[in-house]
């Protein structure tokens, strides 16, 4: 594993790197709140195979956050990350990218279709916040919105703090099927330590811009403009999601045309809890 840091043309972000140059390149995004070590244990698996380059996105990892909360709407980020990539390859590439990070990848697509070769999604992309606080609401009774999520992060992100790493790691491994070295390495990346206390890279002010970017340009509105083959890996956990998901992963396999697949006893962090599949279907995938 190497890792890079980019400062050119008024770009600055961190990647880290798997597996030999000459191998067609994997380009990985992550999701809101991680970091590109987020990728460790597929890179260690696929190094072999391919050259795996995972980007810090702005305001995680090692990358600085946008200045302004607008900035992390979806033209602006597209703009962002096309200047990073240019950085790393000029030829096509596959993109692998989870949650937010598919999000972003579908529009990267919808912009620079020419540059993907096909595109692996993991739980993400599909889901289209509208409809997902329609759901809520007609469930719960209660008004589902933009700004409640909004607050939701601005409490889990800013108030995330302990008195030592080791209790972060602890309250990490608890919230997985499985733990390895690896993943408490891409754990610890997560932190920083401010004041002697220990509290995510990501905070308030770059979920809330993340957020606001997949509300006001939802993935819907380009599904007609997605012409690289996309498969998308789906979670199974919690089991309280099945009716939404089931819906929304519907309406993103008619809408886009998408090859799908659930991976039974995952959750939302699926690479984290099922590896070796996961694996198995980017070889499949990705040749």
């Amino acid at each position: 594993m190497k890792e890079v840091y980019i400062d050119k043309d008024g770009i600055e972000a961190r990647i880290h790197e798997w597996g030999n140059e000459v191998n067609q390149t994997i380009i990985c995004f992550h999701g809101l709140g991680s970091t590109s070590l987020s990728f460790i244990e597929l890179g260690h698996l696929l190094k072999n195979e391919y050259h795996i380059v995972a980007i810090d996105l702005p305001g995680h990892g090692k990358t600085p956050a946008f200045k302004k909360e607008e900035d992390y709407e979806m033209p602006n980020m597209i703009r962002w990350i096309d200047k990073v990539i240019s950085n790393i390859t000029e030829d096509s590439f596959y993109l692998l990218a989870h949650s937010w990070g598919a999000d972003i990848a579908l529009h990267y697509m919808a912009m620079q279709p020419s540059k993907v070769m096909k595109a692996m999604l993991l739980d993400g992309g599909y889901y289209i916040k509208t409809d997902m606080y329609a759901y809520e609401a007609s469930r719960s009774g209660l008004k589902d919105s933009l700004q409640k999520e909004i607050d939701y992060y601005i409490k889990d992100f800013d108030e995330y703090c302990f008195d030592t790493l080791q209790e972060h790691i602890e309250v990490e491994k608890n919230n997985y099927s499985r733990w390895s070295s690896l993943l408490e390495k891409a754990s610890m990346d997560l932190i920083r330590v401010e004041n002697g206390k220990y509290k995510y890279h990501a905070n308030s002010y770059t979920s809330t811009g993340a957020i606001k970017s997949m509300y006001l340009s939802p993935t819907n509105c380009i599904y007609d403009r997605l012409e690289n083959p996309i498969y998308l890996l789906v979670s199974t956990l919690p089991e309280s999601m099945n009716e939404i998901r089931r819906i929304l992963v519907e309406n993103f396999k008619s809408g886009t045309g998408s090859k799908i697949k659930h991976i039974e006893g995952s959750g939302h962090l699926l690479h984290w809890d099922k590896p070796n599949e996961v694996v198995k279907e980017v070889l499949y995938w990705f040749q």
